[in-house]
């Protein structure tokens, strides 16, 4: 449990987020979730920290919910995390009663015109995340200094370097229309407009896919809605969360 951070009781939200951020993606959208209706438990560190290939990162996350979660958990992941929030809910249908996937990989490689990083000095690393922010995001000022540091020098360590390296190609190689289709549980895609990471575009006709597929766009935001736009995000995922509790628990 100490790679999880959990507040509050009720009906358990487990926060997955991707290959470059820790819990801190989360902390304005989880904000707005009521302590008394959820438990919100999140992940503290990035997913480069734990695991260089997804099987890994499913074993940790089942032996987890086998471990921690009664019931069922509703499981929200961003980016790599929203493809680990498809993976759970496929392998471990008993744990997972709906997911909520924003940003995530399985339909075809993206090329943000910079290239993979190269290992080196930390400030190295700074400045070229200073420049995927400008690809991820709308509004460059929703990421921090503090916080641009803070991902430089956890990449500055080499194993995290590599496993997120590692990870970032296994993920690119993917195919979420394999594994859609076997999820029997509800699905909410709910994309930043404009993603150039992992455009809706191609997720569009995901919805033949499987029946229990919403779908939802955040206006004027990127890869991560969470972040950018904290306050549309939760509206829709507490909207969607209430329509799986009323038909679905």
């Amino acid at each position: 449990m100490e790679s999880f951070k959990s507040e509050g009781n009720g009906i358990p939200i487990l926060f997955i987020s991707g290959l470059f951020a820790g819990d801190w993606i989360w902390g304005d959208a989880a904000s707005y979730f009521s302590k008394t209706e959820y438990n919100i438990i999140r992940l503290r560190e990035p997913l480069s920290a734990y695991g260089h290939k997804i099987s890994e990162l499913r074993e940790m996350f089942i032996k987890f919910l086998n471990e921690f979660i009664e019931y069922k958990a509703i499981v929200i992941g961003n980016s790599l995390g929203g493809l680990l929030a498809m993976d759970l809910a496929s392998s471990t249908p008993e744990k997972v009663a709906a997911i909520v996937v924003s940003g995530a990989p399985g339909m075809g490689s993206a090329n943000l015109g910079i290239g993979p990083p190269k290992i080196g000095s930390e400030e190295r690393l700074k400045k070229w995340f200073v420049y995927l922010k400008e690809k991820l995001f709308v509004n460059q000022e929703c990421i921090t200094d503090e916080q641009l540091s803070r991902v430089a020098e956890f990449f500055s360590d080499k194993r995290n370097f590599l496993n997120m390296i590692r990870l970032a190609k296994e993920a690119d190689r993917y195919d979420a229309r394999v594994i859609l289709p076997k999820i029997k549980c509800p699905i909410l895609l709910l994309w930043g407009d404009q993603d150039n990471v992992s455009p809706f575009e191609l997720w569009k006709d995901s919805i033949t896919l499987n029946s229990q597929i919403q779908q939802k766009v955040v206006e004027n935001s990127g890869h991560s809605p969470m972040i950018e736009k904290p306050k549309a995000f939760w509206e829709s995922v507490e909207s969607f969360i209430k329509s799986v509790l009323a038909y679905h628990m």
